[in-house]
């Protein structure tokens, strides 16, 4: 459960927008953008966080960028001690009372609540705040979707940087990522947990093209997913993408002003859509990204007769 509660953060999406293990219908290209200047090269990759196995997503235009990399950077770095996660979490996400789950939302929604208890069997939640019940429920089912942060995006570029011994960096600590969640307002957690109820009855469809339209490379068709996935959570969407991709162009624009060769790994929702962390680069910063595409295999030479 620990390991899957960033699922929902680093995909900037709100909870239950999930995929189902379909492979793409389309070659993979994930979308990859490079900012350069004289003697530095920022390259940018937006992620998923958790993938079905059997994914192939780590071609040859990404593979190439990351083993050429000096630094890798992710959204953040999880501790490698499953007990100092848990303790961390536990501790910002208890009450000082225990409230029944049932007690918080409406009564028309309660029968969603208890199907998804039932289904999903998170055990005992009435000590947790809501905002921590919304993203269990949301992680339990992606992982019932078949979804894995084992082979995820950051896991497997976290694997090829320590065996290339490149050295790893977080944009954010966990704490960072989990505050933004314990700072909502009791209403906001709320709201938030609706809207996960609401999306666990149709994660698997919903989601697989979302998925899809990720492994190719789709930029601006999840961009309409993403803002329609965040139209009944502004706090979110402001919390989740708009603040944070402020802070992530900052921190690509210094990094620019000191040589050498960098790959960003953040997640897919803040490169797709209007005012994304590219736009806020060019706009805000004079910094034009280009994306990188997949070059095709060079055909063999045919043989005049």
């Amino acid at each position: 459960m620990i390991r899957l509660l960033l699922v929902v953060l680093l995909m900037a999406l709100p909870a239950g927008r999930t995929a189902s293990a379909r492979p793409a219908t389309e070659p993979a290209t994930p979308a990859l953008w490079v900012l350069k200047d004289a003697d530095t090269t920022i390259h940018v990759f937006g992620t998923v966080h958790a993938l079905p196995r059997g994914t192939r997503w780590f071609r040859p235009h990404v593979l190439d960028a990351v083993d050429r990399a000096e630094t890798l950077v992710l959204e953040t770095v999880l501790p490698t001690d499953p007990v100092a996660m848990m303790g961390l979490t536990l501790r910002m996400a208890r009450r000082p009372t225990a409230e029944p789950l049932s007690a918080r939302i409406p009564e028309a929604s309660r029968p969603a609540l208890a199907e998804a208890l039932a289904r999903l069997n998170p055990g005992p939640l009435d000590q947790f705040k809501t905002w921590y019940v919304a993203l269990t429920l949301a992680n339990l089912q992606s992982a019932m979707n078949g979804l894995d942060p084992a082979i995820g995006v950051e896991a497997v570029l976290t694997e090829r940087a320590r065996l290339r011994k490149i050295p790893i960096e977080g944009l954010e600590t966990v704490e960072q990522q989990l505050a933004y969640f314990d700072v909502l307002s009791e209403a906001d957690q709320r709201l938030f947990l609706l809207a996960t109820l609401d999306g666990l009855t149709d994660s698997h469809g919903e989601s697989r093209a979302m998925v899809d339209d990720w492994l190719a490379g789709r930029t601006e068709r999840l961009a309409e997913r993403i803002n329609r996935d965040f139209e009944g959570s502004p706090m979110l969407r402001q919390m989740l993408l708009k603040d944070r991709d402020a802070r992530f162009a900052a921190w690509i624009a210094e990094r620019m002003q000191r040589p050498g060769r960098v790959f960003v790994a953040v997640g897919a929702g803040h490169l797709a859509g209007p005012g994304n962390l590219l736009d806020l680069l060019e706009r805000l910063h004079g910094l034009k990204a280009e994306r990188v595409m997949l070059q095709p295999p060079s055909q063999p030479a045919t043989r005049r007769r």
